[in-house]
C-alpha cells in the first residue's frame, strides 16, 4: 500500500525477489482496515456491518423471549466490543458522521431491547455510556497504563548555575 494522494501513473511497480507486489487501496491489519488516505471510512463501514449482523441475532433472541437484562448483556459482550475494537488507534480521527454511524448501531440495539424508549433513557436503564464517551475513556485508560508501566525514558537535568 502506498499512502498518500499519488496517481496510478506515478507509482512504480514494486517487486521483491523478481515477484511483483500487488498494490492495494485498503488493507486489514490486526482487524483494523487502513486505506491509502488514512481515513476510517472503510473501517467504520466494516465494523458497523459486522455489528449489524449481530443485531440480527439480538432480534432473534428478543423474539425467543430472552429477558431485557440478558439482551443488554448480549449487546455489551457481543456487539459493543466490535464497535470499540482498537479504538485508541482510530477514535481521535473520526468524522462526526462516522461517530454518528457508530452511535446509531447502539441506538438500534437499545431500541431492539426496550422498544420505543428515548435513547438517553434506555442508556440510563442499563447504565450504558454513549460509544463516544466509552471510546474516550478507553483511550485515557490505555494511555494512563502506558505512562504508569513505562520506565522513564529520559530525564531533563536541572539547570546548572554557571
Amino acid at each position: 500500500m502506498i499512502i498518500g494522494p499519488l496517481t496510478k501513473n506515478s507509482v512504480t511497480p514494486l517487486s521483491i525477489s523478481s515477484m511483483s507486489v500487488e498494490c492495494v487501496s485498503t488493507y486489514k491489519l490486526l482487524g483494523v482496515m487502513i486505506n491509502t488516505s488514512l481515513k476510517w471510512d472503510d473501517h467504520i463501514d466494516a465494523i458497523t456491518t459486522k455489528a449489524a449482523k449481530r443485531l440480527w441475532f439480538l432480534k432473534t433472541l428478543k423474539r425467543a423471549g430472552v429477558t431485557v437484562d440478558d439482551l443488554a448483556h448480549y449487546y455489551q459482550t457481543v456487539v459493543r466490543p466490535v464497535l470499540e475494537y482498537a479504538c485508541p488507534v482510530w477514535h481521535s480521527s473520526l468524522s462526526k458522521q462516522q461517530a454518528k454511524s457508530l452511535e446509531d448501531v447502539q441506538r438500534r440495539a437499545l431500541q431492539i431491547i426496550v422498544g420505543n424508549t428515548a435513547y438517553t433513557e434506555a442508556c440510563r436503564m442499563f447504565d450504558i455510556q454513549s460509544l463516544a464517551d466509552r471510546r474516550s475513556e478507553l483511550c485515557r485508560t490505555l494511555f494512563r497504563q502506558i505512562v504508569i508501566t513505562s520506565p522513564t525514558v529520559c530525564t531533563i537535568p536541572a539547570a546548572s548555575k554557571a
